[in-house]
C-alpha cells in the first residue's frame, strides 16, 4: 500500500513539472495567451495527487510490520504440531509404562500360581475317633514316593509310612486318643499337617 502512495505521488509529481513546463512556454511565445479553467483544474488535481500520495506514504503501514501477522498462522501451525507430536510422545510413554506393569504383575501371577501348584498335595482326615474295637483307620493320600512322619503331643516318632512308587493310599491303624502331627516328606517339599484323634462315642 505504501508503495502506491509513494508511486501516485511521484507520477502526480512529473505530470505537474511537464504541464508547468508547456505553460511556461506557451506563455513565452504568446505572452497575452490565457490560462484555461481546464489547465486549472488540472494543475489542481495534480496538487492534490501529489499531497495525498505524500501524505499516504507516511500515514500508510509499513509491509515488514504487516509481515508477522502474515506468518503468524505458520508459526501458529507449528506450535500445534509440536504440542500433538509431544501428546502423542506422552501416550507412547504411558502405555508402554502400562504394558510394563500388566507384564511384571502377569510374571508375578504367575510366579506364585507356580509355586503354589508345585507345593506337595496330600489328603487325609485331620479330626477322628476311636471306633467300638478301639483303633481309628487313617487313610493319607499323596503323591508317589511320599514319605509320612506321625509325631505325638510329646514330639515322639510314633510311625513312619514310606511312600512307594505306584502312589497309593497308605494306612495306620491310631490306638491311642489324642493330638499328632503329621509331616509328609517327598524330595525337597515338605508339608505339616495335624491329626486329631478323639476317644470312643466322641
Amino acid at each position: 500500500m505504501k508503495k502506491l502512495f509513494i508511486l501516485l505521488m511521484i507520477l502526480a509529481a512529473v505530470c505537474f513539472i511537464g504541464v508547468w513546463i508547456y505553460q511556461t512556454q506557451r506563455l513565452k511565445k504568446n505572452a497575452r495567451a490565457a490560462i484555461s479553467k481546464g489547465q486549472v483544474v488540472m494543475n489542481w488535481g495534480l496538487i492534490i495527487l501529489f499531497v495525498v500520495g505524500l501524505v499516504g506514504t507516511f500515514t500508510a503501514p509499513s509491509t515488514k510490520t504487516s509481515e508477522p501477522a502474515e506468518h503468524h498462522p505458520a508459526n501458529e501451525h507449528a506450535t500445534k504440531v509440536s504440542k500433538a507430536q509431544s501428546s502423542s510422545e506422552s501416550a507412547a510413554a504411558a502405555s508402554s509404562s502400562s504394558s510394563q506393569s500388566a507384564s511384571s504383575s502377569s510374571a508375578t501371577s504367575s510366579s506364585a500360581s507356580s509355586s503354589s501348584s508345585s507345593q506337595l498335595q496330600v489328603d487325609f482326615p485331620t479330626d477322628v475317633s476311636l471306633n467300638k474295637t478301639g483303633d481309628a483307620t487313617v487313610s493319607f493320600k499323596a503323591p508317589a514316593n511320599t514319605q509320612f512322619e506321625i509325631k505325638d503331643s510329646n514330639n515322639n516318632v510314633v510311625t513312619t509310612l514310606n511312600g512307594n512308587a505306584q502312589g497309593a493310599d497308605q494306612t495306620y491303624n491310631f490306638k491311642k486318643p489324642g493330638k499328632y502331627h503329621v509331616t509328609a516328606h517327598n524330595g525337597d517339599q515338605t508339608i505339616d499337617k495335624d491329626l486329631t484323634v478323639r476317644g470312643i462315642g466322641q
